[in-house]
């Protein structure tokens, strides 16, 4: 009986031995657990970036998109989805181009660059589907596609990124950039396009009375108007008695095509008349696909319309 009553007290000594113990160590494993005593930390997702990210600002907010993703929706805002895969790789290596050229020309403390300094429309998964409908799935896939052959790669003339211009379609010729822009832009050299004037819309025109026309110019109908043009036949400048403005300036007044243009007074109208789309310089689309589709590979186009750049990549 006495030895019963023995073990029964050493096995009460013992189980007041371990509530002691629990109490001792329960502020440390609540540490452990929850960081400081008595506080609950808050769940986040954590991932890793890597390389450059682009902060966009969608509809939802302010969205961090890594590059590679970034340069996917905007390869599908800035060129036809029915291009050749060798036309659609050349433009996704002038997007990333753009981006980076736009970081290292901002705060490179960052590893982050504002998509509305880039300048670049970018189309999100829903947009997308949108434009593309039925086809969604088949051009998402080219896009990828495009994206990943060429993944970090970028356009650089004698070490320094290059600023690299595209269009859709020329007026028979892409223009000079010295001509327009000045020093700095060599690379930017004229490329013959002749083919371009097949295409369906190559030509485009409006009609304005003279009083409209001549009101939105700033001055009266009985003006004079100069036009000055490069040797791509692209208007330079338009003088006025108002003054002078760019043709690329009088291009969005009037919601021209593009600043090759021509007017003719009809009766109490003028008629404008533009050829090709966009601003005539650098890459353009309709020419590299076209060459693209005779057999010439993505470097070789970049090459065509960008004279001396070479094609870096980032590890």
């Amino acid at each position: 009986m006495k030895r019963i009553q023995h073990t029964a007290r050493r096995q009460k000594f013992r189980d007041l031995c371990a509530v002691f113990f629990f109490l001792l160590l329960l502020p440390y494993a609540c540490s452990l657990l929850f960081g400081k005593e008595g506080a609950v930390r808050e769940t986040v997702t954590i991932y890793e970036r890597e390389g450059l990210m682009v902060a966009w600002e969608g509809e939802a907010g302010t969205l961090l998109l890594p590059l590679e993703e970034y340069v996917e929706g905007a390869l599908a805002a800035s060129i036809s989805a029915e291009s050749e895969m060798e036309t659609l790789k050349a433009q996704a290596v002038i997007l990333r181009t753009l981006c980076r050229r736009t970081w290292e020309e901002g705060d490179m403390q960052t590893d982050t660059v504002k998509a509305n300094e880039v300048g670049q429309r970018y189309l999100d998964a829903a947009q997308r589907r949108l434009l593309w409908g039925e086809k969604y799935e088949e051009n998402q896939a080219k896009m990828e596609e495009a994206v990943r052959q060429t993944a970090g790669m970028y356009l650089t003339l004698d070490g320094e990124i290059i600023e690299p211009a595209y269009f859709q379609l020329s007026a028979g010729k892409t223009r000079d950039g010295t001509e327009v822009l000045g020093e700095g832009y060599e690379y930017l050299v004229s490329v013959d396009c002749s083919h371009d004037v097949e295409a369906e819309d190559y030509l485009g025109s409006s009609e304005w009375s003279k009083e409209r026309f001549w009101k939105l110019l700033g001055c009266d109908s009985s003006g004079k108007i100069t036009l000055t043009r490069d040797s791509a036949d692209y208007v330079l400048f338009v003088d006025t008695q108002a003054g002078r403005m760019s043709g690329e300036s009088f291009r969005s007044l009037f919601g021209l095509a593009s600043s090759c243009f021509t007017l003719e007074e009809r009766g109490e109208k003028i008629r404008l008349t533009s050829k090709g789309i966009g601003h005539g310089l650098g890459f353009c689309q309709n020419e590299a696909d076209r060459r693209a589709a005779q057999g010439e590979d993505f470097m070789a186009l970049l090459t065509d319309f960008f004279q001396g750049a070479e094609i870096q990549k980032t590890e």
